[in-house]
Parts: C-alpha cells; structure tokens; sequence
C-alpha cells in the first residue's frame, strides 16, 4: 500500500507546483485540482492507495475539502481571487527549492511527481469557472447534490469509491476506444 499523505502538504505542494509552471491558481481552483488530483491517482495506483485519506463535500461550486477551505480562504479576498507565492509559505524565487521540500517529505516517487505534475499541467491550464463546470457535470459531485436546489449548502461527502469508479470507468473506456 501507497503512503497516505497529509492533505495540507499535498495541496501546499499542487499550489506550489501551478504556481511555478505560471498558472494561476485560487482557493476554488486549489480544491478541484485537489479533488482531479486524488481521483485519477487512485486509478494510475490502485483503489485502495489513495494520496491522502480526505474524502471533498459536494459544495455548490463543486468539490471542497473542508480542511483546505480552511487554511485558503483568508489567503485571497475570495476564493476565486490568485493566491501567489506567499500564500503557500515561500517566495517566488523559491518555488521550485520549496517544491522539490516538499516532495521529499511526502516521500514521493519519480513516478508520483511525474503524475502529479501530469495533473497539474493538464487541470491547472484551466480556469476555475471551466473546472467548476466539469466537476458539476461529473456523477461524483452532481450524485451527491441530488434532490438540493442549486444553491443550498451541504455537507453530503463524495465518496471515495463514487470518485475512484466514475473515473476508472473513464479511463477504461478512453483506452479502450468505447
């Protein structure tokens, strides 16, 4: 079985690594990239080796790990507005020194950067509002707001198991052309 990691460490080290690709990154766009980055990473390792052992809440504007909201929400006048450097504890000239930290506290592979950075690049090119839509038409997040009005709040959580079979379904069917 996989290291389970500390959820802030991960999502300290995604901000980080948006950040010193070029990409924007907010507190909204942090907990998607988040939610991408645990849902794919237990299909490419297995469904039972998960990066970290939160499971997100089906907020209004999509998955939210509540722990995140937490520690972002005051680091931006609102969650849709860029968090830089500082906002993940470093400065800019330090982003890649910071990075290659905090990948070896998490003890991550080669193979495990090499994916988180895949995520990154793919996901993080994104806007939030683009993210948001994607998450919203996806079964994990909308199964769970069933039966709620758009803008009601809930803390209904996402399943794991919900998150690793819509996405292992996914890529099955990508790979094998159906």
């Amino acid at each position: 079985m996989e290291k389970i990691r500390n959820i802030e460490d991960v999502a300290r080290y995604l901000g980080i690594s948006l950040l010193s690709k070029g990409l924007s990154v907010s507190p909204l766009k942090l907990q998607k990239i988040l939610y991408y980055t645990q849902s794919w990473y237990m299909v490419f390792f297995g469904k039972d080796n998960m990066l970290f052992k939160d499971a997100p809440q089906a907020w209004v504007n999509g998955p939210v790990y509540p722990t995140i909201y937490q520690q972002y929400r005051d680091k931006a006048s609102d969650m849709c507005e860029h968090l830089h450097a500082d906002s993940f504890g470093c400065g800019e000239e330090r982003l890649a020194d910071e990075a290659g930290c905090l990948a070896r506290k998490m003890d991550l592979s080669k193979e495990e950067i090499e994916f988180i950075d895949s995520i990154v690049t793919m996901y993080g090119s994104k806007s939030q509002n683009q993210l948001i839509f994607m998450t919203h038409s996806e079964a994990p997040w909308s199964d769970q707001r069933r039966g709620l009005s758009p803008f009601e709040y809930s803390q209904r959580e996402i399943p794991l198991d919900a998150m690793y079979n819509y996405y292992k379904e996914r890529h099955d069917r990508v790979r094998h052309g159906k």
